[in-house]
């Protein structure tokens, strides 16, 4: 009986030792997992604080894609590897109604909406020095602080007007870029013995507002017609024995 009594006791104690080394190694563990989760959410602040990208110049190419300047102003290093992770939404309005598409990278362009990388500049000047991007067999490489990449649009569909542009890096920093100019100012002339004369612009859509105004002296009447997206005429009632110069501005 007190052998017994013995026994159990010893198993009893045995049983005990170890669930409490059990709960000790699940809090040591969970410890550990918790430690790590505030390390990574640390590290992925720090990049959001310190990233920071803008797009600069434009270049409309045809009637389906475009080239734009994106420039890293930031503190950080965005690696060629990270891109896949990049969102690009694009806006545009096809002739009928506005759209919103989203576009991989793909540095083959065989998508068939996609954003490619033509070339790199640091301050302006092409090629980069630090973690240099191959952009041919084995891509790799960065896109360092002050590196500026061109980027390479391009829709599968016929647009009538490019409008917008959202980018964000894989740590969710986001840079924004209006593809429309609000307004648009020139000067054209009417040649002597001529009533009309043809205006070109790059509001990229038709104007909802123009202004003409004659810089020259007339007894003649003169208006404006044939608004489009890419001109519109100033004409005359008369032919002018001089040249007339117009102001103009487009919104």
């Amino acid at each position: 009986m007190g052998q017994s009594t013995v026994i159990a006791t010893a198993f009893t104690a045995i049983i005990f030792v170890a669930g409490i080394s059990i709960f000790a190694l699940s809090m040591v563990s969970g410890f550990g997992t918790f430690s790590e989760a505030i390390t990574n959410q640390a590290q992925i602040q720090a990049v959001s604080i310190n990233e920071r990208i803008e797009f600069d110049d434009w270049t409309f190419e045809g009637t389906s894609s475009l080239r734009i300047n994106v420039t890293n102003i930031g503190g950080t290093s965005i690696m060629v590897k990270d891109f896949d992770h990049m969102d690009l939404i694009v806006s545009y309005n096809d002739g009928y109604s506005d759209k919103n598409e989203w576009l991989t990278y793909d540095q083959t362009e065989t998508s068939d909406s996609y954003w490619s990388i033509n070339r790199v500049f640091f301050r302006n000047q092409n090629g980069d020095l630090i973690n240099p991007i191959k952009l041919s067999g084995d891509i790799r490489g960065g896109w360092d602080p002050d590196e500026t990449i061109e980027m390479h649009i391009d829709l599968n569909t016929v647009v009538d007007s490019f409008e917008y542009l959202t980018l964000v890096t894989p740590a969710g920093v986001q840079a924004h870029s209006s593809l429309t100019k609000e307004y648009e100012c020139g000067v054209s002339t009417v040649l002597v013995g001529t009533t009309i004369v043809t205006v070109t612009h790059e509001l990229d859509r038709a104007p909802i507002n123009v202004q003409v105004t004659s810089a020259t002296e007339l007894k003649t009447e003169y208006w404006v017609d044939q608004v489009g997206s890419e001109s519109f005429e100033i004409h005359l009632a008369n032919k002018p024995t001089i040249d007339v110069l117009f102001y103009w501005r487009i919104e």
